[in-house]
C-alpha cells in the first residue's frame, strides 16, 4: 500500500525548537513508513510513554504487515521518537487513528500535530476516505484540547472504554471538503445477537421518533419473532422486509417497502424442502397482512435518488445490504441509512461483530460509504435482491 510513499525529510521551519526537553531541527527529523526492523524501538517507545492499553510487539508487528494501515515514525539521529497509525475501515471511506505517540522528551513542540497532518493527508489521497476518527481519554485535556484545535469534533462517547474505566471521547474530522448536510439524530445500538440486525435497526428509527422507546436485547427478541423468516441457510432465520414493516406499522409508524423482486426472499439459501415450505407460507402470510393495512410496497431497486429523497422527507431507510465488501461473507444484513452528501451515503451499523481492531461504535456510526459502493453492497444474492423498509 506504500510502495509509491518514499521517506522524506521535512524541511519545513528548520530552525532549532526550543520548548522540548531535548532540541533538535526539523530538517533533521525524518518521516517514513513503519518497517519490521522498527518493532523494538516501538515497543520501547509504547512503553516509555503510555501506562495503559500498550500496543504489543505481536500488536506492532500486525500493523506493520498484516492491517490495512497507514503507519508512519518519526526518526531523528536514528532513533524512533514518534509514530502515528491509522487503520482504514474496509469496504467504506472511514480511516481511524488508532495510535499515535511522541517521546517525552520530544513533546511540546509539535511533532504530533505534523504526524497528523500527514496521517490525514494519506488517508484522503491514498485511500479516499473522508473521515478520520479517533478516541481519547475523557481525562486527556491536552489531546482533547489539540485535536479540537486541528478540528476535529466529538460525535459520542465510549463508556468505561479504557482498562481503568474511564469514557472514550469519539471524535471525526472530515478530511475531504465536500458539501454535507446535517445528519439525521440517529441514536445508535448495537444488535445484541448474531441475528437481530433488523429489529436493532428498526428500533434506532423507532427510537428517532419516539424518544421513550427502549433499545434493549428483550425489545428486538419481540421485533425478530414478529419479523423472523423462521429459517434461512443455518442456524436462527432472520427478519425479511414484509415483518419489518408490518412489525413497525404496528406500533404506530408508517412504513413503506421498496422492492427489487416479488419472489419469497431468502428461500434459495434453503435446501430443506419442509424449510422452504414454511418460509413460502410465512411469506405469502406477509403479503396478505402487508395488503390489508395497506402499506405502500414499490416494485423498483433502491436508488441513491429515492434515498436523498426519503432523508429530506424525514423518513428513515432501513436498507438489505451483503457484508461481503466489509468481511469478504456473502450475509443478508440490515443498516439503517442516517444521511447523504454530494458523494456519500452514511450509514449506522449494528452488527455486533467488529472487525480485527475497529472496537465498536468508532467504525460503525454514520459510515461513510460512496455512492457506487452504496448501490454494491445493497444488492443481496445471486439475483441481485434490492429490500429497505422506510421507516417515518
Amino acid at each position: 500500500m506504500f510502495s509509491s510513499f518514499q521517506p522524506q525529510y521535512n524541511s519545513k521551519m528548520a530552525q532549532t525548537l526550543k520548548r522540548g526537553k531535548v532540541k533538535f531541527t526539523r530538517s533533521t527529523l525524518l518521516t517514513r513508513k513503519a518497517r519490521l526492523k522498527d518493532l523494538t524501538q516501538l515497543v520501547d517507545l509504547e512503553n516509555a510513554v503510555f501506562d495503559y492499553d500498550q500496543l504489543s510487539r505481536r500488536n506492532f508487528h500486525w500493523m506493520i504487515k498484516g492491517a490495512h494501515s497507514i503507519f508512519l515514525v518519526q526518526e531523528y539521529e536514528g532513533k524512533i521518537i514518534g509514530y502515528g497509525l491509522v487503520l482504514i475501515n474496509a469496504g467504506t471511506s472511514l480511516a481511524r487513528l488508532y495510535s499515535i505517540c511522541t517521546a517525552r522528551e520530544f513533546q511540546g513542540q509539535g511533532l504530533a500535530t505534523q504526524l497528523i497532518h500527514q496521517l490525514e493527508e494519506k488517508s484522503a489521497d491514498e485511500e479516499d476516505c473522508a473521515y478520520l476518527r479517533l478516541e481519547v481519554k475523557e481525562n486527556n485535556k491536552g489531546a482533547i484540547a489539540l485535536y479540537r484545535k486541528l478540528g476535529y469534533r466529538k460525535f459520542t462517547v465510549k463508556k468505561d472504554y479504557y482498562d481503568d474505566g474511564k469514557a472514550a471521547w469519539c471524535f471525526e474530522k472530515r478530511i475531504k471538503t465536500l458539501t454535507r448536510k446535517p445528519r439525521l439524530n440517529i441514536p445508535y445500538y448495537q444488535q445484541g445477537t448474531d441475528f437481530t440486525c433488523g429489529p436493532a435497526s428498526l428500533l434506532m428509527a423507532m427510537k428517532t421518533f419516539n424518544p421513550k422507546t427502549e433499545m434493549n436485547l428483550t425489545q428486538e427478541l419481540d421485533l425478530w419473532r414478529e419479523a423472523t423468516t423462521i429459517f434461512m441457510t443455518s442456524g436462527h432465520g432472520g427478519c425479511g422486509p414484509h415483518g419489518l414493516a408490518l412489525a413497525a406499522h404496528k406500533r404506530g409508524y408508517k412504513a413503506e417497502m421498496f422492492l427489487s423482486h416479488i419472489n419469497t426472499l431468502f428461500i434459495d439459501t434453503v435446501r430443506s424442502a419442509e424449510k422452504k415450505h414454511i418460509i413460502e407460507l410465512v411469506h405469502r402470510n406477509w403479503e396478505k397482512k402487508i395488503e390489508e393495512r395497506k402499506i405502500p410496497v414499490h416494485r423498483k431497486r433502491l436508488t441513491i435518488q429515492d434515498i436523498h429523497e426519503i432523508l429530506d422527507a424525514g423518513g428513515i431507510p432501513i436498507v438489505l445490504i451483503t457484508t461481503y465488501h466489509f468481511d469478504n461473507n456473502r450475509v443478508p444484513h440490515w443498516v439503517v441509512v442516517t444521511a447523504y452528501d454530494n458523494n456519500f451515503i452514511y450509514i449506522h451499523d449494528p452488527d455486533q461483530t467488529t472487525p480485527e481492531n475497529y472496537e465498536g461504535v468508532i467504525s460503525r456510526v454514520h459510515i461513510p460509504i460512496p455512492d457506487e459502493q452504496f448501490l454494491k453492497i445493497s444488492r443481496w444474492g445471486k439475483d441481485k435482491v434490492s429490500a429497505a423498509v422506510v421507516v417515518s
